[in-house]
């Protein structure tokens, strides 16, 4: 629970990360009932931000087609994204980033998720193993991204479905040789 002080608090975010996201949404377009929905919440999968915030916006259903080119929910369906960030530190270019370029100023792209997904997992390896120049930890982060390829290739296989979390995939889920990438790594 949230004291009251703290509920204002995250109330004055809200309005503020509203106000961020309606800035690129047409007038025209926020005026026949455009809703913009801001929420903070708690995520306890394991690897996940402990605060995110996710962002819903709901068009009207007007039956006129797409209202904004691009944004196939905008004829009467919600869009929905989220930024893995509490509220209290989301800033106006975190909204642009997570929103496409059918919204003003909307930088979300395929290569941009692609890129900021790459820097996520080489910054956790670098967390887990070190980023010097010594051999031990090159040698661990080549065991690491050789663990990844593996690992990702198995997904590609099955057809993007995950192991349950933790888990190795089993041999007999559809794909691959057998060889798990979980087990066919070792230490140093």
């Amino acid at each position: 629970m949230f004291s009251a002080n703290e509920n204002l608090i995250l109330r004055e975010h809200k309005r503020r990360v509203v106000s961020y996201i309606e800035d690129t949404i047409p007038v025209e377009i926020l005026d026949l009932g455009t809703n913009v929905m801001v929420m903070q919440t708690a995520c306890r999968t394991p690897g996940c931000v402990p605060l995110e915030t996710v962002i819903a916006i709901v068009f009207p259903r007007l039956n006129r087609g797409e209202l904004m080119p691009g944004i196939k929910e905008s004829d009467g369906g919600t869009f929905k994204t989220n930024i893995l960030l509490p509220l209290s530190e989301v800033t106006r270019d975190d909204v642009l980033d997570a929103l496409p370029p059918g919204f003003q100023g909307g930088r979300k792209t395929w290569e941009r998720i692609c890129l900021q997904l790459r820097d996520l997992v080489f910054g956790r390896i670098g967390g887990l193993v070190g980023n010097g120049d010594g051999i031990e930890e090159i040698q661990d982060r080549k065991i690491l991204a050789e663990y990844l390829k593996s690992a990702m290739e198995d997904y590609l296989i099955r057809d993007c479905k995950a192991p349950p979390l933790g888990q190795p995939f089993d041999d007999d889920d559809g794909g691959g040789d057998g060889d798990d990438a979980a087990l066919s790594f070792t230490t140093t």
